[in-house]
C-alpha cells in the first residue's frame, strides 16, 4: 500500500489519452488537527480521473478482505503423485509445484503478469508447458519451464494468439494453433493456424493447416493417418465436428450441430449435445461418427468433464441451480458412487493418469479455493492445499441465499443474495445488484472476495442474478436474450427491482447496479432504463455501444459476438443495435456513475469506457474513471485491483449511505 499526504488524487473532467497527463489535483481536506488526512496513492500505471481522495483509513481497513490468495488445481504430474496449481504470489497469479498434500508450495515462475495456464510434459513430466500474456494483451505465448532450474524457454514467436492442443501418439510433438491479432490492422477474416512443434526444438515446427474463420479447435492429432479432429464453434449451442484429411485438405463432418468443449481419449470424443433443452454428455467415435449417451437420467445441464486415461472413469459436473453435482461413470457408463465431498462449488476435475486419483477444486463462502484429491478405488478425499483463515475479519462470511423472480414475461430469473447480519444490520439495508459477465457465464454461491467488505461492515445485501443468457439453465434459457431480444435480459433486472421492493428488509431506495464486461452493459443499460429506481452504477470493462464493440473488438473474436449480438453490418440490426445501446441513451443517465478499464482490452476496446464517461459527463452527472495502462479485460494485478476496489467502496458509501 502507498499512501501520500498531498496532492490528492486527480479530479477533473479530463479523459487520458497515451501518454497524457492527468489534471491537477486538489488538496486532501485537512484532519481534526489541521494537518493532512493520508490518502492512498494510486498504482503508477493507473490513471484516475474524477475521483476524491481516497483515505488510507478505508484501504486499511478493506485490507484483510483483500488477503486471500485463490489456489486452483492445474495438471497432475504424468507419474508422481504430484500436481501445478496456480495461486497469488506477490501482484499476481503464479505456477506453484505440490508434491505432497498440503505440503509447501514451491514457486515455479515469476513475473509482473500472470500465468494463464500449464501442464506437464506427458511422458515423464520433464518440463512444464505453461501461456502468459502481457499486460493483459491476450498476445498469449508459450513457455516451455525447467522444473529444476526455473529457466523458461518461449517457444513461439511473440505477437499473435497462441494455445496448446494435443499430443500426437508418441506424445513427443504436439499441436499448437496460432490466432493473428490486430495490432498491425484490422483483417477482414479471422484464420486459424495449427502448427506441430517439439517443445524441445521449437525452431523446427511446421505448419499443418490453415482454417478460415475464428472458432475452430484441434481436438485430436491423428498422426498415423494424417489427420486432425476439429471442433468448429458456431455459438454458444452450435458446433459441428470434423475430420480434416490433411493429404488433401477435405473435410468430412463427423457429427451435427452441438455445443460445449471437448475430451479426447483413445478412439473416443466426448462432447456436450443438447438433447431437448439440456446439454448432456455423449462420446463420438473418431472414425465412425458413432455416438453413445452418457448422462440421459437428469434434467441438468452438463457443464464440465474429465476422463481418465482409456477412459476407464468419467468425471462429470452438473449444474444445479448454480451450484455444482459430480457423477461418476466406469468405462461402461454405469454410474459410480460418489462420496461425501467437502462443502462448496465444484469449479474443476481431472484425473491422474492412474485413472483412480481425481483432483477437485472447490470453493465456499468462506473458502477462496482449495484442492483436494478423490480415490475413487476407496472413496477417501484428501485435503491437498490449504489456506489460513482471513486474518482481521470480525464476522464469518455470509451464506448465499437462493431466490427467484418472475419477470415480464413470467419467465423465472434466479440468482443468490447475502443478507447482512440483522442484528448487526438492522432495518432495511442498501442493495447492490452485481451481474455478471459473459453473458453465457453464471454467478455461483461461491467465495465474495473483497465483497464481503461490503456486506460484513457496510451492511450492503448484495444479490447475483442469472438474467437470461445466463449458461447452465437450458438451451432455451442462454438462446433467450439473443441478437433482438438483447433488452429482456435487461428487464429482468427490473422484474428484480421490483422484487427488492416487496422485501421488508431490502431498501429499494438505495439499489446500486455494478457489472463487469457484458456486466458493464447491463448496469449501463439498467441505469439509462431504471435511473429513477437506481443511486449509482458501476461498469468495468463494459460494452457501451454494440456496434462500436463489434467493430473494435479483435477479428477473432468478433464472429462469435455477431452471434451474440446481431451482425453490425446488416442495415436492420445496426439500427437496432443503436438504439438499444447505452451510450445512444447516455442523456438518461443521472445516476452517479463509476467507469474503469484497461488500456490493453482486446475484447472491449478502452474506447467503450471512453465514449461513455465523455457522454455522461456532458449531462452534469458524476463519473470517476479509472484506467490502467498494464491490465487487458479486468484487472488483474492486486495493488491495481485494491485501489479499484477502494475506490467503489467510497463511491458506493458516497451515494448507497443517502437517504432518499
Amino acid at each position: 500500500m502507498r499512501l501520500i499526504l498531498a496532492p490528492a488524487l486527480a479530479v477533473g473532467a479530463l479523459l487520458f489519452a497515451p501518454g497524457g497527463s492527468q489534471a491537477q489535483p486538489p488538496q486532501p481536506p485537512p484532519a481534526g488537527n489541521g494537518t493532512p488526512t493520508a490518502v492512498l496513492a494510486p498504482p503508477a500505471a493507473l490513471r484516475v480521473d474524477g475521483l476524491p481522495p481516497v483515505p488510507a483509513s478505508l484501504a486499511s481497513e478493506i485490507a484483510p478482505y483483500g488477503d486471500f490468495s485463490i489456489t486452483r488445481f492445474v495438471s497432475w504430474h504424468p507419474s508422481a503423485p504430484e500436481m501445478l496449481v496456480m495461486r497469488r504470489a506477490g501482484n499476481t497469479a503464479q505456477l506453484f509445484l505440490l508434491t505432497d498434500p498440503m505440503g509447501k508450495p514451491h514457486q515455479l515462475t515469476r513475473g509482473r503478469d500472470p500465468v494463464r495456464d500449464a501442464l506437464f510434459e506427458p511422458r515423464r513430466g520433464d518440463y512444464i508447458l505453461f501461456t502468459r500474456d502481457s499486460s493483459g494483451d491476450e498476445a498469449t505465448q508459450l513457455y516451455r519451464l525447467d522444473p529444476k532450474t526455473l529457466a523458461e524457454t518461449p517457444l513461439t514467436p511473440a505477437g499473435e494468439f497462441y494455445s496448446p492442443g494435443p499430443w500426437n501418439s508418441a506424445q513427443d510433438k504436439m499441436v499448437v494453433t496460432s490466432r493473428p491479432l490486430d495490432r498491425n490492422g484490422r483483417r477482414a477474416q479471422a484464420v486459424v493456424d495449427v502448427y506441430a512443434i517439439d517443445p524441445m526444438q521449437p525452431e523446427a515446427r511446421f505448419k499443418l493447416a490453415t482454417l478460415a474463420g475464428a472458432g475452430w479447435r484441434v481436438l485430436r492429432w491423428l498422426d498415423r493417418e494424417n489427420r486432425l479432429i476439429l471442433s468448429e464453434v458456431a455459438s454458444g449451442t452450435r458446433a459441428k465436428l470434423w475430420s480434416l484429411d490433411m493429404a488433401t485438405g477435405k473435410r468430412s463432418e463427423l457429427s451435427d450441430y452441438e455445443s460445449g468443449d471437448e475430451n479426447a481419449s483413445d478412439r473416443w470424443l466426448y462432447r456436450k449435445r443438447f438433447d431437448g433443452d439440456f446439454a448432456r454428455l455423449t462420446r463420438v467415435d473418431v472414425r465412425s461418427g458413432d455416438r453413445q449417451w452418457i448422462t440421459r437420467d437428469f434434467d441438468f445441464d452438463i457443464e464440465s468433464w474429465s476422463v481418465a486415461k482409456g477412459g476407464k472413469r468419467i468425471a462429470v459436473l452438473a449444474n444445479v441451480a448454480g451450484s455444482t453435482k459430480l457423477k461418476l461413470y466406469d468405462s461402461d457408463l454405469k454410474p459410480l458412487t460418489v462420496p461425501a465431498l467437502p462443502p462448496g462449488v465444484i469449479t474443476a476435475v481431472s484425473w491422474h493418469r492412474n485413472g483412480r486419483d481425481l483432483a477437485l477444486s472447490i470453493e465456499s463462502a468462506d473458502s477462496p479455493g482449495e484442492v483436494f484429491a478423490l480415490d475413487t478405488d476407496h472413496n477417501i478425499v484428501t485435503r491437498w492445499t490449504g489456506h489460513s483463515a482471513v486474518g482481521g475479519v470480525r464476522r464469518p462470511f455470509v451464506e448465499a441465499e437462493a431466490i427467484s423472480w418472475r419477470s415480464f414475461d413470467s419467465m423465472i430469473i434466479t440468482g443468490f443474495l447475502h443478507r447482512p447480519n440483522p442484528r448487526e444490520f438492522p432495518g432495511k439495508r442498501p442493495v447492490i445488484i452485481s451481474i455478471h459477465g459473459g453473458p453465457e457465464s453464471l454467478a455461483r454461491p461461491g467465495f465474495r472476495g473483497r465483497a464481503n467488505f461490503w456486506i460484513n461492515e457496510r451492511g450492503y445485501a448484495l444479490i447475483y442474478p442469472n438474467v437470461r443468457g445466463s449458461a447452465g439453465f437450458g438451451r432455451r434459457f442462454m438462446e433467450a436474450d439473443n441478437q433482438k431480444k438483447r433488452e429482456d435480459s435487461v428487464k429482468d433486472i427490473g422484474a428484480l427491482l421490483d422484487w427488492i421492493h416487496a422485501q421488508p428488509d431490502l431498501d429499494p431506495t438505495r439499489v446500486a447496479v455494478v457489472g463487469a464486461s457484458y456486466g458493464g452493459y447491463m448496469a449501463l443499460a439498467s441505469s439509462v432504463a431504471y435511473a429513477p429506481r437506481l443511486v449509482a452504477a458501476i461498469d468495468s470493462a463494459g460494452i457501451s455501444h454494440f456496434v462500436t464493440l463489434l467493430e473494435g473488438t479483435e477479428t477473432y473474436r468478433r464472429d462469435l459476438a455477431r452471434a451474440e449480438y446481431g451482425d453490425e453490418r446488416e442495415p436492420d440490426m445496426r439500427r437496432y443495435l443503436d438504439a438499444i445501446s447505452p451510450l445512444s441513451h447516455a442523456e438518461k443517465i443521472r445516476v452517479p456513475l463509476l467507469v474503469s478499464h484497461g488500456r490493453n482490452d482486446p475484447r472491449v476496446p478502452v474506447t467503450e469506457a471512453e465514449q461513455i464517461v465523455r457522454k455522461v459527463r456532458g449531462n452534469g452527472t458524476p463519473v470517476w474513471y479509472v484506467l490502467a495502462e498494464d491490465e487487458g479485460h479486468g484487472f488483474t494485478k492486486k495493488s491495481n485491483v485494491d485501489y479499484l476496489f477502494a475506490a467503489q467502496t467510497l463511491f458506493l458509501d458516497r451515494y448507497l449511505q443517502r437517504r432518499n
